[in-house]
C-alpha cells in the first residue's frame, strides 16, 4: 500500500466468532460497536462457569456466568453508546464503577431464590472476565487503543511482524501464554457482585494496516502452542472470499480443538476491501506456516514445542 493513500480511520472489517457449546447455555459473550463518529470498541467476555454455577429461578434458572457475560456485554455497549469512554486513564476506574453498581443490583433481584449454589471460597457471585479494546483514531494510519481486562480474556493485534499480546493474564501463578496451556492457572481477578475486583488498563499506539482482537480463553486456550492461534486467524481469513465466510471459517478451525464456548472479535484497520487484507496479510501466513506449524502435529514432542515457542515469544511479547 503506497505512503501516500488515505487510510481509513473507520475499521475496514468487524468479525465476531463465537460458539455456545450447549445451545442456549452458553456463558461466553461479546459486543461491539462502532456507531459514534470514528471511535469504537470491540469486547468479550467469558462468564466463570464453576465459580458461577449457581442457577437462578428468578432468571429463568440461568446460571450465574451466563448472567454474568451478557449482563458486562450490556453494560460496556451503554458506557460506549452514552460517550464515557475518555482515553484520560480513568477510564477503567469509571467502568468499575457502572460494572459494580450493576452487578450488586442484578444481585439482590435474583437472590435468596433458593437455586443451587457451590459451597467454599469457589463460589462468587455473577462472575464474568472481560476483554474490551476502545479504539480511537489519532490521525491517517495512528489508533490509540485502550485495553481493558479482568481475569484471562486477551487483547492482541496482529499486523505484519505477527500476533502481539497486549494484557496479561490475571492468574494466582506466574505463568505466559505457553505453560498456561498446560497449568491452565486458576484466576486472581474476575468482575462478580459480592467483593472487590479490579479492571486492568494499558493504553497503547498502534499504525494501521493492522487487527485489533478480543477473545476468550476458549478460542486460544485449547491449542497446543499459542502460534497456532494466530495462524488459524491467518488461514481463516485467506481462504475466504468475505468478511461473512471468514467469520464462519474461524468458528470452524476452533470448534474441533476447543472443549468451550468460545468468543473472538476482531477488527481490522487500513484497507480499502477483503482482498487487500488478504493480500497483505498472506506473506505472514506464509511465515508462520513454514517457521512453525508444518513442524507441529500431535506427536511432536514437548521440547521442540518449547524451543518453537521461544522463538516465537519474542515478537509475541514485543509490545
Amino acid at each position: 500500500m503506497s505512503s501516500d493513500k488515505k487510510i481509513k480511520t473507520t475499521p475496514s472489517v468487524v468479525i465476531c466468532a463465537e460458539r455456545e457449546k450447549l445451545e442456549g447455555l452458553g456463558e461466553d459473550s461479546y459486543s461491539f460497536s462502532f456507531r459514534s463518529g470514528d471511535n469504537g470498541y470491540i469486547a468479550v467476555y467469558d462468564g466463570c462457569g464453576g465459580m458461577g454455577a449457581r442457577k437462578y429461578s428468578k432468571a429463568k434458572n440461568k446460571t450465574g456466568a451466563r448472567i454474568a457475560s451478557r449482563l458486562a456485554a450490556y453494560l460496556t455497549d451503554e458506557f460506549y453508546n452514552t460517550q464515557q469512554f475518555k482515553y484520560d486513564g480513568a477510564d477503567h476506574e469509571c467502568l468499575k464503577e457502572k460494572f459494580k453498581e450493576a452487578f450488586n443490583k442484578v444481585k439482590l433481584a435474583v437472590e435468596n431464590d433458593g437455586g443451587f449454589m457451590l459451597g467454599g471460597d469457589l463460589f462468587k457471585a455473577i462472575p464474568t472476565t472481560a476483554s474490551i479494546i476502545a479504539i480511537k483514531p489519532q490521525a491517517e494510519n495512528e489508533l490509540l487503543c485502550e485495553f481493558l481486562w479482568a481475569g484471562d480474556s486477551r487483547g492482541y493485534f496482529l499486523d505484519s511482524d505477527g500476533l502481539c499480546q497486549i494484557t496479561k493474564d490475571e492468574l494466582q501463578t506466574e505463568e505466559d501464554a505457553f505453560t498456561n496451556l498446560r497449568s491452565d492457572g486458576r484466576m486472581s481477578n474476575v468482575i462478580y457482585a459480592d467483593g472487590e475486583f479490579h479492571i486492568s488498563e494499558r493504553d497503547i499506539t498502534l499504525k494501521s494496516p493492522i487487527m485489533i482482537i478480543s477473545s476468550t480463553d476458549g478460542a486460544f486456550g485449547y491449542f497446543s502452542t499459542p502460534m497456532e492461534f494466530e495462524y488459524i486467524i491467518l488461514k481463516s481469513l485467506c481462504e475466504s472470499a468475505s468478511a461473512e465466510e471468514w467469520e464462519r471459517n474461524l468458528s470452524e478451525l476452533i470448534i474441533p480443538v476447543t472443549g468451550d464456548d468460545f468468543a473472538a472479535c476482531i477488527a481490522v484497520y487500513g484497507f480499502e476491501n477483503y482482498k487487500d487484507i488478504k493480500k497483505y496479510f498472506s506473506k505472514r501466513l506464509d511465515y508462520i506456516s513454514r517457521k512453525f506449524i508444518e513442524k507441529i502435529d500431535e506427536d511432536t514432542p514437548e521440547q521442540e514445542l518449547e524451543k518453537l515457542w521461544h522463538k516465537y515469544k519474542t515478537s509475541y511479547y514485543r509490545r
